[in-house]
């Protein structure tokens, strides 16, 4: 089995925004901004902060497929397996993919419908008409390209690498910024044990979030008909 592997993708973020979550997390515990006496200003004193503000992005980028990237790969003829290289973010799943040469939009199937429709199926070369998943970050086309003319454009949802430093951007759109500072303020009452206030946060993460109804606070009822015999 040969594999291909390429680097090439273009960032197709809804939004990029400063780091002013930290700011928030900050005043929302009652900590000074200017002069924290429990977080330091640097990099190690916000580190707590900033891995629970990194696991709410990541949180959030599985659950809403919020952060996308596009990906290009030069098809090579014979080859039916390549590797999606993003070098920064990391793939969470595909959600088109183009031959761009054709605009022709692969249908997805699974590996083993590969096998069932054609045991030989890697001998097959031609234009490529459909694709499958390999974990995150292979790909398989069939049939393989005749030619090294064409490209692949893949359309991904990814999950943002890691921020480290008050430095750098953090990739969250702007509509969940306050759902991962809500996040985080949760996790740092989590921590101290303060479960009141933890719950507190937590509900309005998931508020923020927009998911509240997938974690009910009560049973849900389940409504039946009666039949009532009268004498």
């Amino acid at each position: 089995m040969e594999m291909f592997c390429v680097h090439g993708w273009s960032c197709i973020w809804e939004t990029w925004t400063v780091n002013s979550l930290e700011t928030h997390v900050l005043e929302l515990i009652g900590e000074s901004v200017d002069s924290p006496d429990v977080f330091a200003d640097t990099d190690a004193g916000m580190a707590p902060i900033r891995d629970s503000i990194n696991a709410a992005i990541e949180e959030i980028s599985m659950l809403t497929g919020c952060g996308k990237r596009n990906y290009h790969i030069p098809m090579k003829s014979g080859y039916n397996f390549y590797t999606i290289d993003s070098r920064q973010d990391e793939v969470a799943w595909p959600t088109n993919i183009w031959l761009m040469g054709i605009g022709r939009r692969l249908e997805r199937v699974e590996f083993r419908w590969l096998i069932e429709y054609n045991p030989l199926w890697m001998q097959n070369t031609g234009t490529p008409e459909r694709y499958c998943i390999i974990g995150t970050d292979i790909l398989t086309v069939h049939p393989a390209p005749s030619s090294d003319t064409d490209i692949l454009e893949i359309e991904a949802c990814v999950v943002p690498e890691r921020y480290t430093s008050d430095e750098q951007r953090i990739k969250l759109r702007d509509d969940y910024q306050w759902a991962a500072v809500h996040y985080a303020v949760g996790e740092y009452y989590a921590g101290r044990g303060d479960a009141i206030q933890a719950k507190k946060f937590h509900t309005r993460y998931l508020m923020k979030l927009g998911i509240q109804g997938l974690y009910q606070e009560t049973p849900e009822r389940v409504w039946a008909y009666q039949t009532q015999v009268t004498q």
